[in-house]
C-alpha cells in the first residue's frame, strides 16, 4: 500500500495528517487522500475512530468506498469537517486497514472560527435645543472584521425602543468583511434625559450592545445633564452573554442591581370582545442596592400590553409589584412585545465626588393570541435539532446560540418548554417571528457537576405545532492521561532517561492525552537542575490531542543513578483565560549516566604503501561498549615524516554515526596522501547531542585515540635490483658490477626525486683501456613498491657538438644529437612499464673509442612530473699504461684516494686481527706491478696493517690486498696507505672501529636480497648460474662448508664450463666439483661447491668466475674453417683460362658456401661469495672432520629455485644401468683409499641408503621426485662426476683427490 495526498506529489509516511485548517462554524470542508494497492490482489477497505473520547464533538467523518480495489489502482478517502462551535479546536484519531492486514494512521486536525461583528459606536449621544438644534438622526456601521458571512438581528420591538428607533439595518446578513449603515432616530419632544439600550444579536458570537442618551432642553436654559448617566454594565468584569441574559439566569457570581420576575409573559388565548377572558398577569422587580431606586417602563405604542404602573420608585432591598393587561384589537392574531424597563438609581462616587446615575435594562417578552380552537395555522420553520455549547466547567456558565426562521409570509409564534431540573436558559422564552423573518435565540448552560448534559426541550409553534431541540453541553475538569513507562502506587507516572553520556544531553518522551474538550495548560513543578522540560515547562494542550512532550535529561556525575519526583499542574482554559482549579500530577523520573566507551577492529591498521593523489579505502569496525545509545563523531589527528603532510587528506565515511549499546557498525577510510612518506593517522572521536534548543552540539574531544591507521605515501618507483655483466673483458661478478657502476646513487635518487624537482645522479662504466668492441652490461629494474611505474629515457644534449639535420620522412626534417659521442652509450630500451611481475631489463652498451673521460646525459621521465638526469661517464684509459682500479668505487668521489676500504666493527678482545681485503683489477693489456712504499705502519703494535707487500697483476687480472685490523680500545681508527703501480702513487684510506667484547662482528659488502622474480629474469636462451652469491656462515679456520649450484644451459647449444681456481693465500681456498664438464642443451649441470678456510681468521667477499665456451658454435666454427681449408686448397689447384685471362675459382662460386664466421671466445659466468672465519684462539669452537662431514650442506631457497632443475631434469642423460653400477663400483673403491670418503660413507650408513634397483628406478622414472640435499651432495656429487667423466670418455687422475686440499 502506498498513501498518495491530492495536494502534494511527495510519498507520505504510514502515519498521514490530515489538517483542515481554520475554517467557518456550520461550514462543511472536505479533503482526499488516495491510497494505492500496491500489492497483486483485489483489497477492501474500512475505517474506524481510534479514540472515542465523548460524542459532544463530532464534527469530522472519514469514509472510504466498501468496494474492492484492484490492483495498482487506488482508493478515495474522504474526509469531512463541519465545525458546529466557533472558537473550539479538534482532533481525532482514525485508522484505515485493508483485508491485507496494512493499517495507516490518520490524524485529523481542524479549527473553528465564528464572526467578529462590531459596531462602530458604543455610545450615542443625542442634544436637541428647542428651535436650536434638532439632532435627531445618528449613523452607526456594522463591521463585520472575519472571513465568514454571518446573521445579526436588533433585538427590540418593531417600533423601537421608546423614543429611539432603527429605521435602517435592522436585521439582515453582513457578509465577510462588509460593513452595513445603521441609521438611529430620535423621536421624543418632551424636555428631559432619555436613555435606551439596544442588543444586537449575531449568530455564532456574543452581542454586542448599543448605548444610547439624548436630552431636549430649552435655549439658555440648561436643565439637564448627560454626564451623571452611567450605563451599568461592565464589559470587562461580565460577558455579553451575561449581560443580556442577566435577568434570566439562575446563577450568577454576583448581585445585580435589580431583578424581575417573571422571566417572560405567555397571556395564553385571548379575546377582543370578553375583556375577563384577558388574564393580566404579575411582574415583581426588586432592587437589590443599598439605594432607592426608580423604574420606568417603555410603554407598547399599540397598547396592546399594558403595565400598571408605567414607573415607581423601588425602595433599598424592597420589591414591587407590576400589573400586565393583554388587550387585543383583533380576532385570530398573534401578539408579541420585547416590553422593555429602565431601572436607575443614584450613587455618590467618592473619587469624583457627584452623583452618577446608574441604569440597568430588563427586557420581557410577551405574547398572546386571539386564536379560535379550532384554528390551525400553517406553520414552517428551520431552526437546528442539536445545539452545542461550548466546554466549560462546574458551576460556570457556558453560552451559545442558533436561530429560529420562519419560511412564510405570516407571523409564527413560539415558545420553549423546559424539562423539570433544567441545567439550561433560553432567552428570549418566547415570542412573534414575522414573517420570513427569524429569531436569535440564546442558550446558556449552567452546570452544578461533571458530566455531559442533554436535555431536550420542546418547541410549540403557533400552538398546534411542536418541534424538538436537543441542547448538549459537557462540565469537564483539567483531566490529563499520560502514558507511563512503568508503575509506582506513590505517583501517577514514571518516566526512566536511556543511559546517557556525562555531559550530555538526553530526553524521554511522554504522550500527554488531553481527553477534554478545552485546551489545559500544564506547568512543570522542579527542583533538581538535572532536568529540564519542553518550552520551559509550561504549555498548552489543544483539546482532545495528543501531545508529544520532552523531558530533558542534564547528568553532571559520572556513574551516578538520578531520581526525583516532579508535579504537574494542570488548568482549563476557556478563551485563553486559566478557569477553575489547578489539578496536581506527580510523575517519577529517574536516569542514569556514564562515560562512553567506543572500540574499533581492528585498532590498528596499516594501509601500506599509498601512491600519491589516488585515493585507497578501508573499512573498519567501530563498537559500543557501553550501555548508552549515542552519536559519536570521528576525527582525526595526521602525523608524519618526510615530505610535507599538510595536503595528506583522511576522508571518514560516515564519520557520525549512532549506535545502540553492545551494537556495531562499519566505517570506511579513505586515504590519499599528498606526499611521499610514513604517515601515522590517530583517530578519535567526540559525543554529538542535541540540546534541548533542537540544535547539535558536542561535548569536550575525547583525546584517547581509539584506531591507529598508518600508511606510507608513495610515488610510483623503480629501483635497480640486479646487475648483470652480459659481456666485460673484466671477469666481474653481478655484484662487482653493482659497486663499479653506482648504482646505490642511482637507486637513493629513484627513490628521493619529486614532482617537479629534478635530479641529477652518476652512473659510471667500468674504467678499461682503449679497445674495440662493446661493453654490455644489465640492470634489472623492478618496482620498489606493488604499482606498476611507467618510465621513458631521452638524450640530452651536454657536448659543444653541433646539432645534425636528419630527415625522418618525405618532407619531414629534424634535428638531432648524432655527434661522435653519441655512439659511446646506447641505453635500450628507451621506455617501458615496470610492474611487480614483470621487471623490465635495462641494456647499457659502452664503447671505449676515445681516450680520457667523456660524459653523455639521458633524462630518465617517471610519473608524477619527476625526472632525473643521468650522467654516464666513460673513462678510457691508455693501453701501454699499467694502472689499478678498485673493484668497488668510492662511495664519495675524492682524488685524494684510490680506495677506501671499511673494516667496520670489530670486538676488542680478539687475540687474532681480521683480515679484510680490498680488491683491485687490471683495466689494461699490459702488466702491472703493485708495491707498498715504504713509511707505513708496520710495527707490531699497529692496529691497521697491510698483509701485502708486492704483487704482479696480469692484465684484466685481479689483486686482492689483505689488511689485518686488531683493535685495543673501542675508537674509530683510521690509516691511510701508500702505494704505486707504474709511476703513480697513491694512497688507500682504511677505517676500522673497535667494538665490546664478544660483539657481533660487521660483514661488509654483502649484496641485497634478491628475489625470486628479480633472478628470474635474463633467463631466457642464456647460460646462468642458479645461484650469484653466497654468504657462508661464520666459520673457524681450518674448517670446510658445501653447498650447491647449478650451472643451467637454456640455449640449444652444447656448453662447456670450466671452473677457475679461486685461492687466497693462508686465508681461503674454494674447489668446485666438477671442476669442468659439458652440458647438454636444456639442462643443468649440479656443482658441489666447498670452501675451506686456512690459518688467517678474515672477512671479505670473493668471487668465483667459470670459463664458458660455446661447443655447438666451436664445431660449427671449426667445420666452416675444414670447409674453407678444403675449398681454398682446391681452388689453389685449378684454373681457368679464357679469352679474358687466367684466373682461380673462388671458395664460394658455389655451394657449399663458407661463412665468416668469428672464432667463439670463452665467456665468463661469476657468483660472489661472503666468507668469515675466525680464529680458534678467539674461543671459537672447532669441529672434527668427521663431525663437518655430518653436518648436512645449507640451502637458502630464497637465493635459488633449486626444485625447478630437479623436475625438469636433464634432456642429457644417456646411463644405462650397467654404467650406474660400474659408476657405483667406483665410488665404493675410492672410498676405500680416501679418508673423507670413508668418513662420508660411515655418515650415511647410519640411515636407510637405497637399494640399487630402487636408485635405477628412481632415475628411470617418468615423474621423478624431489632429491634431498643429502643426496645431491656427498656420494651423488661423485655419481654425477664419474657419470659425466663415462659419457664423454674423461679419464682424470684418480691418484690425486680434492677432497685432500686441506
Amino acid at each position: 500500500m502506498e498513501l498518495v495526498s491530492d495536494e502534494t506529489d511527495e510519498s507520505v509516511c504510514e502515519i498521514q495528517e490530515v489538517d483542515f485548517g481554520s475554517v467557518p462554524v456550520d461550514t462543511v470542508v472536505e479533503k482526499s487522500v488516495w491510497i494505492e494497492n500496491t500489492s497483486n490482489e483485489p483489497l477492501s477497505y474500512r475505517v474506524a475512530l481510534i479514540y472515542v473520547i465523548n460524542t459532544v464533538d463530532q464534527v469530522f467523518n472519514l469514509s472510504v468506498t466498501s468496494a474492492r480495489v484492484k490492483p495498482r489502482e487506488s482508493v478515495e478517502v474522504l474526509a469531512r469537517f463541519k465545525p458546529k462551535v466557533p472558537g473550539q479546536s479538534y482532533t481525532d484519531y482514525y485508522m484505515v486497514d485493508d483485508t491485507a492486514g496494512n493499517t495507516y494512521r490518520f490524524t485529523v486536525f481542524g479549527k473553528s472560527i465564528g464572526p467578529d461583528v462590531t459596531l462602530s459606536e458604543k455610545k450615542l449621544t443625542f442634544k436637541i435645543c428647542k428651535n436650536v438644534l434638532e439632532q435627531r438622526k445618528a449613523v452607526v456601521n456594522i463591521i463585520n472584521r472575519s472571513a465568514m458571512e454571518t446573521t445579526y438581528q436588533w433585538l427590540l420591538p418593531l417600533s423601537g425602543q421608546g423614543y429611539f428607533q432603527i429605521s435602517t439595518g435592522n436585521c439582515g446578513l453582513i457578509r465577510a468583511y462588509e460593513t452595513i449603515k445603521t441609521t438611529v432616530l430620535f423621536k421624543a419632544t418632551a424636555l428631559g434625559v432619555y436613555t435606551a439600550e439596544l442588543a444586537l444579536l449575531v449568530l455564532h458570537q456574543p452581542p454586542r450592545f448599543l448605548n444610547m442618551i439624548a436630552t431636549i432642553i430649552l435655549p439658555g436654559n440648561p436643565m439637564f445633564t448627560m454626564a451623571n448617566h452611567v450605563f451599568g454594565k461592565n464589559i470587562k468584569r461580565k460577558n455579553q452573554f451575561v449581560h443580556l441574559m442577566e435577568n434570566s439566569l439562575n446563577r450568577l457570581t454576583y448581585i445585580p442591581s435589580a431583578s424581575v420576575f417573571n422571566k417572560y409573559l405567555d397571556f395564553g388565548v385571548g379575546s377582543v370582545s370578553d375583556v375577563s377572558r384577558n388574564i393580566s398577569q404579575t411582574l415583581c422587580v426588586t432592587n437589590h442596592e443599598e439605594e432607592n431606586g426608580y423604574i420606568q417602563w417603555i410603554p407598547d405604542p399599540d397598547n396592546i400590553f399594558l403595565i400598571d404602573p408605567i414607573e415607581s420608585i423601588i425602595p433599598a432591598k424592597e420589591s414591587r409589584l407590576f400589573t400586565v393587561r393583554f388587550r387585543p384589537k383583533l380576532e385570530v392574531e398573534v401578539y408579541g412585545y420585547l416590553m422593555c424597563g429602565d431601572f436607575s438609581y443614584e450613587r455618590y462616587e467618592k473619587d469624583s465626588e457627584e452623583v452618577q446615575i446608574k441604569h440597568t435594562w430588563f427586557r420581557i417578552p410577551c405574547i398572546g393570541n386571539t386564536w379560535s380552537h379550532c384554528t390551525e395555522w400553517a406553520t414552517e420553520w428551520e431552526c437546528p435539532s442539536e445545539v452545542i455549547l461550548p466546554p466549560t466547567v462546574p458551576n460556570r456558565t457556558t453560552y451559545g446560540n442558533f436561530m429560529l426562521s420562519n419560511k412564510l409570509e405570516t407571523a409564527m409564534h413560539f415558545k420553549f418548554e423546559a424539562p423539570i431540573g433544567t441545567n439550561y436558559v433560553v432567552v428570549p422564552m418566547c415570542g412573534v417571528v414575522q414573517g420570513r423573518g427569524w429569531q436569535i435565540i440564546s442558550v446558556a448552560m449552567e452546570p452544578k457537576t461533571l458530566g455531559n448534559f442533554y436535555e431536550t426541550w420542546d418547541l410549540k409553534l403557533n400552538k398546534h405545532h411542536k418541534a424538538y431541540i436537543q441542547l448538549t453541553g459537557n462540565a469537564e475538569s483539567s483531566e490529563l492521561e499520560l502514558m507511563s513507562h512503568g508503575y509506582n502506587p506513590d505517583t501517577q507516572a514514571v518516566y526512566e532517561f536511556p543511559p546517557t553520556i556525562t555531559g550530555c544531553t538526553n530526553y524521554a518522551t511522554a504522550y500527554f492525552h488531553n481527553v477534554t474538550r478545552m485546551s489545559i495548560h500544564v506547568r512543570i513543578l522542579n527542583s533538581v537542575p538535572w532536568l529540564g522540560a519542553d518550552d520551559c515547562g509550561s504549555i498548552v494542550i489543544p483539546p482532545k490531542q495528543i501531545l508529544c512532550y520532552h523531558w530533558w535529561f542534564f547528568p553532571k556525575e559520572v556513574n551516578k543513578v538520578y531520581q526525583t519526583t516532579i508535579t504537574c499542574s494542570c488548568v482549563v482554559l476557556i478563551n485563553g483565560r486559566p478557569i477553575a482549579e489547578p489539578k496536581e500530577i506527580f510523575i517519577q523520573i529517574t536516569g542514569f549516566s556514564e562515560l562512553p566507551d567506543l572500540r574499533v577492529l581492528p585498532k590498528l591498521n596499516n594501509f601500506h604503501d599509498i601512491v600519491v593523489n589516488e585515493r585507497v579505502s578501508r573499512t573498519i569496525t567501530i563498537y559500543n561498549y557501553c550501555s548508552c545509545f549515542f552519536t559519536s563523531k570521528l576525527y582525526y589527528t595526521l602525523n608524519g615524516m618526510d615530505d610535507d603532510w599538510s595536503g595528506d587528506r583522511m576522508e571518514i565515511d560516515s564519520e557520525i554515526n549512532s549506535l545502540k549499546p553492545s551494537n556495531h557498525c562499519e566505517v570506511k577510510l579513505t586515504v590519499t596522501p599528498d606526499g611521499a612518506g610514513p604517515r601515522q593517522v590517530d583517530i578519535s572521536y567526540t559525543v554529538l547531542y542535541r540540546n534541548e534548543f533542537d540544535q547539535i552540539e558536542e561535548i569536550q574531544p575525547i583525546t584517547k585515540t581509539i584506531c591507529i591507521v598508518w600508511y606510507d605515501g608513495i610515488y610510483p618507483s623503480i629501483k635497480v635490483k640486479r646487475t648483470i655483466s652480459v659481456k666485460c673483458p673484466v671477469i666481474l661478478s653481478n655484484h662487482c658490477v653493482w659497486n663499479i657502476t653506482n648504482v646505490d646513487e642511482f637507486n637513493k635518487a629513484l627513490m628521493d626525486c619529486r614532482p617537479n624537482v629534478p635530479l641529477a645522479v652518476n652512473l659510471h662504466a667500468p674504467d678499461l683501456c682503449v679497445r674495440p668492441g662493446e661493453v654490455e652490461l644489465i640492470f634489472v629494474i623492478g618496482c620498489v613498491y606493488d604499482v606498476p611505474v611507467a618510465w621513458s629515457l631521452r638524450r640530452e644534449k651536454i657536448c659543444d657538438c653541433a646539432m645534425i639535420e636528419v630527415q625522418k620522412g618525405i618532407s619531414t626534417y629534424e634535428w638531432r644529437h648524432n655527434c661522435v659521442h653519441r655512439s659511446l652509450v646506447e641505453l635500450t630500451p628507451s621506455n617501458g612499464i615496470v610492474s611487480t611481475g614483470n621487471p623490465a631489463l635495462l641494456h647499457l652498451k659502452f664503447n671505449y673509442t676515445y681516450e680520457g673521460l667523456n660524459t653523455l646525459c639521458y633524462v630518465l621521465t617517471l610519473p608524477n612530473q619527476r625526472s632525473l638526469y643521468l650522467y654516464i661517464h666513460v673513462f678510457a684509459n691508455v693501453i701501454s699504461k699499467g694502472i689499478l682500479t678498485p673493484l668497488r668505487r668510492p662511495a664519495v668521489d675524492t682524488n685524494d684516494y684510490l680506495a677506501v676500504l671499511e673494516c667496520g666493527k670489530v670486538p676488542i678482545n680478539n687475540l687474532d686481527p681480521v683480515i679484510r681485503i680490498i680488491w683491485f683489477y687490471n683495466p689494461t693489456e699490459v702488466f702491472t706491478t703493485w708495491r707498498l712504499l715504504r713509511g707505513n705502519t708496520t710495527s707490531q703494535d699497529s692496529v691497521i696493517k697491510c698483509l701485502l707487500y708486492f704483487a704482479e697483476v696480469p692484465p684484466l687480472g685481479k689483486l686482492a690486498i689483505p689488511f689485518a685490523f686488531m683493535p685495543t680500545e673501542m675508537v674509530d681508527y683510521e690509516a691511510t696507505f701508500s702505494c704505486s703501480f707504474g709511476y703513480d702513487t697513491v694512497k688507500i684510506l682504511v677505517k676500522g672501529q673497535g667494538g665490546l667484547p664478544n660483539c657481533v662482528e660487521t660483514r661488509l659488502d654483502i649484496p641485497l636480497y634478491v628475489e625470486k622474480v628479480i633472478r628470474a629474469a635474463y633467463r631466457k636462451e642464456v647460460i646462468y648460474l642458479s645461484l650469484e652469491h653466497r654468504t657462508i656462515p661464520i666459520m673457524p679456520t681450518h674448517s670446510l662448508t658445501r653447498d650447491t649450484l647449478a650451472i643451467c644451459n637454456d640455449t640449444d647449444h652444447i656448453i662447456r664450463f670450466i671452473w677457475l681456481p679461486e685461492r687466497i693465500a693462508n686465508i681461503v681456498n674454494v674447489v668446485m666439483t666438477p671442476c669442468w664438464g659439458v652440458i647438454q642443451p636444456k639442462s643443468c649441470e649440479w656443482i658441489t661447491m666447498t670452501v675451506y678456510t686456512l690459518q688467517e681468521p678474515a672477512t671479505f667477499t670473493t668471487t668465483v668466475a667459470c670459463e664458458l665456451l660455446d661447443l655447438t658454435e666451436r664445431r660449427r666454427y671449426q667445420q666452416n674453417e675444414m670447409l674453407r681449408k678444403n675449398k681454398t686448397e682446391k681452388c689453389n689447384q685449378e684454373f681457368i683460362i679464357t679469352e679474358e685471362g687466367y684466373f682461380r675459382p673462388g671458395i664460394n662460386d658455389e655451394p657449399p658456401y663458407v661463412l665468416d664466421i668469428e672464432k667463439p671466445q670463452p665467456f665468463y659466468l661469476s657468483l660472489t661469495i661472503s666468507i668469515s672465519s675466525k680464529g680458534q684462539r678467539d674461543g671459537y669452537p672447532r669441529m672434527l672432520l668427521k663431525q663437518q662431514w655430518e653436518q648436512t650442506p645449507p640451502y637458502d631457497l630464497l637465493t635459488s629455485e633449486l626444485h625447478d632443475y630437479y623436475q625438469r631434469g636433464s634432456s642429457g642423460n644417456s646411463m644405462t644401468t650397467l654404467d650406474i653400477i660400474r659408476i657405483i663400483d667406483g665410488i665404493l673403491w675410492d672410498a676405500l683409499h680416501s679418508k673423507m670418503f670413508k668418513n662420508q660413507i660411515q655418515y650415511y650408513a647410519k640411515e636407510d641408503i637405497p637399494t640399487c634397483s630402487h636408485l635405477i628406478t628412481a632415475i628411470e622414472s617418468k615423474a621423478k621426485s624431489n632429491l634431498s640435499r643429502r643426496v645431491t651432495s656427498g656420494i651423488c656429487d661423485a655419481i654425477v662426476n664419474k657419470a659425466i667423466y663415462h659419457v664423454y670418455n674423461l679419464n682424470p687422475k684418480h691418484e690425486i683427490s680434492i677432497f685432500e686440499a686441506e
